[in-house]
């Protein structure tokens, strides 16, 4: 409306003080009720009504003084969407407010919403101590489901306030259903989000104003975007949603990960010096680098976002499978680059077997936690899941390599020195890089803090990525059973599914993902046993593995080589030009390599049959559609809110028969 402001201006004429143009952008805002822009009676008691609903939600003052303790303690890590310091003080104002206040300002409207949500997500995370407490006062679990109806059936109300209260609700009841085994209903709900904070520019940069809290309010802007980013990552790797953010359209800087460095550039380089001491900023800059670096490869290796390319799991006709390994080398060249930013206190070598509180109870009776104590026990988790999405991101960069193999044999990489034993064929390195990363995730069923973290927000975060990486070994183990690692891929998986069976307790998606990984390891063990029974085939060796087919599939052209680049690509924009190769870092040589040879490949037969073993284990939980006397399938028998979420990370395996939507009632 500012060009109508300066229309009247320019002519020495006031503006209508009564605006009359809020359906046109830039208009005044004003709420709108769920009847409707017809009926301006309900568009006006929309809020006032919304408010006194939610209000009487409120648990009395010493409950939310134990719950916002809890959501600090158990989730704020994790998130950080907040200003722990500001929030706290804010809260408390609620219960102070005459029911004039409440009813007419939306500001109100928007932070009772987002308090409500702290108050939900506490009681989910109250262990038997504090729920106790909770008890003595009155509280139970009823009160979170009568909060997340409340909120679910307002949410109209609350976005259309287009505030940052509405940006921080959504997120909040979004990642509640994401991690809660409800993705289908938590990627739109995340998607209000979304389109709220483009409308208020959240991804783009501010000019200072030299108002004393600016710094202030842009640093909490910056939060909710980048958890915004995050989720939108997260949704899209793990159920193979489509990524609604362009990263062209972003100049937003990422969030300071240190107190004492001045604002950082946007994220196009990744290998800045980390010589501070981690702060939970740190934390949060890292998994900011690591989703801008997982949107791309998810746009490039499986058209999954703005600006994807051609490039799928199964060849299209003009398929060049040089170029997916190169550019599977490049996007973990990035990953290298990232993994030397973090600190030593985020590793997760150095913290694995380390905690700082000894049980879930003696966590559960330190309310209000803070110190050194704490931090360190903070710090442990946030290794953790560091370490869970570094990995992960190593299966997902490999994966489309997985569907192929060489025929030629390779050859040795320096003919004049026989010691010299790296691999050269990108395809059977693809496999042991998913295979190692698996085997990595799978050994964290050793540490304490999987009991731990079973009692915070990263629960579902950690289920879902065990389920990736136990997939992964079932998959391997079945491609051959009696393979000189098939020891340790089921010695991995036996691991995976104990951490699910420690998490389940807390997180649906650990449960159901057990149930599908014991369904799987039965399936796997039968065809080992098969396949050891089977005296009439010759054993399988290397030599007999790669012999010519009648399906070979050349490369275009029969010169064409795989070639991995000695040096880790550059993040796009970087002006940085790094000296060392992944091989000279304290981290290994993790890339493929071959050097200039000719090669052949073909579709490789055993990971397809694995895929159809993988295929069965999921028969069970797949939705059996029945046609009616017309023939036309009977929406009734679509599985409806508690069905199966795992089964849609099964993208990730290419199982065309996963319908991409099992069902509507979620939506």
């Amino acid at each position: 409306m500012s060009l109508v402001d300066g229309a009247f201006q320019l002519h020495n004429v006031s503006t209508p003080g009564k605006p009359v143009t809020n359906a046109l952008p830039g208009g005044q805002a004003r709420e709108v009720g769920l009847g409707g822009s017809d009926d301006e009676e309900e568009a006006r008691t929309a809020s006032p009504s919304t408010n006194s609903d939610m209000t009487r939600l409120f648990p009395s003052v010493e409950a939310a003084s134990l719950l916002v303790d809890t959501y600090f303690d158990r989730v704020h890590w994790f998130m950080l969407i907040f200003h722990q310091d500001e929030f706290r003080q804010k809260w408390p104002k609620l219960y102070q407010l005459s029911p004039r206040q409440s009813r007419q300002s939306p500001h109100w409207t928007g932070f009772i919403s987002t308090f409500l949500m702290v108050i939900a997500i506490g009681l989910q995370y109250a262990g038997p101590h504090r729920q106790q407490l909770l008890d003595r006062l009155g509280i139970g679990q009823d009160l979170k489901k009568r909060i997340l109806s409340a909120i679910r059936a307002r949410l109209l109300d609350i976005v259309s306030l287009g505030s940052l209260e509405a940006v921080q609700t959504c997120i909040l009841l979004g990642t509640y259903y994401l991690y809660h085994g409800a993705p289908r209903l938590a990627w739109p709900v995340c998607g209000c989000g979304l389109r709220i904070a483009q409308a208020l520019q959240l991804h783009r940069k501010l000019k200072p104003t030299g108002t004393s809290n600016f710094h202030m309010q842009y640093a909490t802007r910056k939060r909710c975007w980048w958890a915004i980013y995050e989720i939108e990552t997260f949704c899209a790797v793990s159920y193979g949603y489509p990524h609604s953010i362009r990263d062209a359209d972003c100049d937003v800087d990422t969030l300071h990960p240190f107190a004492n460095m001045p604002a950082p550039q946007s994220p196009s380089s990744f290998d800045k010096s980390r010589t501070h001491e981690p702060t939970l900023r740190a934390y949060k800059y890292l998994m900011t680098e690591l989703s801008v670096i997982t949107k791309a490869a998810l746009a490039e290796l499986y058209r999954i976002g703005p600006g994807s390319k051609e490039y799928t799991t199964r060849p299209p006709p003009s398929f060049d499978l040089r170029e997916i390994a190169e550019k599977v080398a490049h996007f973990e060249g990035r990953l290298s680059l990232w993994d030397m930013d973090i600190q030593p206190e985020l590793r997760w070598q150095n913290v694995a077997h380390s905690t700082n509180y000894t049980s879930s109870e003696e966590v559960d009776e330190d309310i209000g936690a803070s110190g050194p104590r704490f931090e360190n026990h903070i710090f442990q988790l946030q290794a953790l899941a560091l370490m869970l999405a570094y990995e992960n991101s190593i299966i997902l960069f490999y994966r489309p390599l997985l569907s192929y193999k060489l025929i030629n044999e390779p050859e040795p990489r320096n003919i004049a020195d026989p010691s010299d034993s790296t691999p050269l064929d990108p395809l059977d390195e693809s496999l042991k890089r998913c295979r190692d990363a698996a085997i990595n995730i799978s050994k964290i069923s050793s540490s304490p803090l999987v009991d731990l973290v079973s009692e915070t927000y990263a629960a579902g975060f950690v289920s879902i990525h065990t389920f990736t990486a136990g997939v992964t070994l079932g998959i391997i183990t079945s491609m051959d059973p009696l393979s000189s690692h098939s020891g340790d891929t089921k010695r991995g998986l036996r691991q995976i599914m104990s951490i699910q069976e420690k998490l389940k307790s807390r997180s649906i998606m650990a449960e159901q993902g057990l149930e599908i990984l014991q369904r799987l390891t039965k399936l796997v063990m039968e065809k080992e046993l098969s396949v050891m029974l089977d005296l009439s085939k010759p054993e399988k060796t290397e030599s007999n593995t790669r012999r010519a087919d009648p399906s070979v599939q050349k490369v275009h052209n029969e010169s064409d080589s795989i070639v991995t680049p000695q040096h880790p690509v550059i993040a796009p924009g970087s002006d940085d030009n790094p000296t060392a190769s992944p091989a000279e870092t304290e981290t290994g040589d993790t890339s493929i390599t071959i050097t200039d040879v000719p090669f052949q490949y073909m579709e490789n037969v055993a990971f397809s049959g694995a895929l159809d073993d993988f295929d069965q284990a999921l028969s069970a939980y797949l939705p059996q559609l029945h046609p009616d006397e017309d023939g036309f399938l009977d929406a009734s028998s679509l599985p409806q809110a508690q069905s199966f979420p795992m089964l849609e990370q099964t993208w990730f395996w290419g199982l065309d028969n996963v319908p991409s939507h099992l069902g509507s009632e979620d939506l």
